[in-house]
């Protein structure tokens, strides 16, 4: 059900989807679908714990390994265009359960998914500054804009591919851009 879910809303270019469209592609009623997830919010924070799951984990690794912070902020750059190519109705679907603040899934993807996000980058960011790669940074607002670089290539990919002759459907574009990311943030973040 969870890869129904996926294979649509990559198809239609939007986490926008129905319950009876989920399930009829799983080959499945609604009613069953709801039985096993509680309910569509449920499907949809599986599905964002299922696409988010080993990107975590990749995290918490390169948070553990002995590398320098310009290294590691690379690495991560790049996982996040990677997981946002790889699942591109992701930040579609963050958006949409992130706004239902008073939900339980709210609460999970809040507590599985961002806080760690935001901690982990927030270690690098300082882990930079105290070895004197990075200028002082509020961690905070250069997860904003870091995330938000990524997060925007693949939230407007389908609106802008035609408008740049395609260049935002080709994986080399994909491949490149967490450089160019870093390239942007580093000529106004290194010491």
């Amino acid at each position: 059900m969870l890869q129904a879910a996926s294979d649509l809303m990559i198809e239609l270019g939007t986490p926008e989807v129905s319950l009876h469209a989920i399930a009829r592609r799983a080959g499945v009623t609604a009613p069953l679908v709801k039985y096993y997830f509680g309910s569509k919010e449920g499907l949809l924070v599986a599905l964002v714990e299922r696409d988010t799951s080993r990107s975590l984990a990749q995290l918490d690794g390169l948070n553990a390994m002995a590398i320098d912070p310009l290294a590691k902020l690379k690495i991560h750059i790049a996982g996040i265009v990677r997981t946002y190519s790889r699942y591109p109705y992701l930040v579609g679907l963050l958006n949409h359960l992130l706004r239902e603040s008073r939900t339980e899934g709210s609460d999970q993807i809040k507590a599985n998914f961002v806080i760690p996000l935001i901690d982990a980058q927030r270690r690098i960011i300082e882990e930079g500054v105290a070895a004197g790669q990075f200028r002082p940074i509020d961690p905070d607002k250069l997860y904003f804009i870091i995330v938000g670089a990524c997060q925007y290539l693949f939230s407007s990919r389908v609106a802008f591919t035609e408008i740049m002759d395609g260049k935002l459907s080709d994986e080399a574009f994909a491949h490149d851009f967490p450089s160019a990311v870093l390239d942007v943030i580093l000529n106004g973040l290194r010491a």
